[in-house]
């Protein structure tokens, strides 16, 4: 696959690192490099649910976020049936408790990349689930790494 082909797909502490002009947020810079970055709606939502309720965005704010920089920047992925019903059988057979805690939503991360593609996360779940299934991974530092 040539580099201008290349597509990264963001988990959502990636993106809320990005976002958040967070220390560590050059990690998440640097890996994306020339690429172009797709973002699951799921993770979407996820990355507003965690902005809002826990570092107090503002919907406005979060609008204009969505709209004016990262509607620019992005390429939103809306789960179609095959992405969600991949979604589902990915938590399904990789989920165990405590073992590999993956969420649902970081199954919709790993269902939203296609071949040649690589995930840019800082959760080793994702990554465990990622890799059992052949996709690429580049972690990340995670907040407190």
């Amino acid at each position: 696959m040539a580099e201008a082909e290349r597509r990264i797909v963001l988990d959502a502490a990636p993106l809320i690192a990005v976002l958040r002009d967070e220390p560590h947020a050059d990690g998440v810079i640097a890996a994306i490099g020339q690429a172009s970055v797709s973002v699951s709606t799921v993770t979407l939502a996820e990355t507003v649910d965690v902005l809002e309720r826990v570092h107090g965005w503002t919907p406005v704010a979060l609008a204009e976020t969505i709209e004016g920089v990262l509607g620019v920047v992005l390429d939103f992925v809306e789960p179609t049936a095959a992405i969600a019903a991949r979604a589902g059988s990915l938590r399904a057979r990789h989920h165990r408790r405590r073992a590999n805690d993956v969420s649902l939503g970081d199954c919709f991360v790993v269902a939203t990349a296609a071949l040649g593609d690589t995930i840019v996360t800082s959760d080793r779940a994702l990554e465990r689930v990622a890799r059992a299934e052949a996709v690429a991974v580049q972690l990340v530092p995670s907040r407190g790494s």
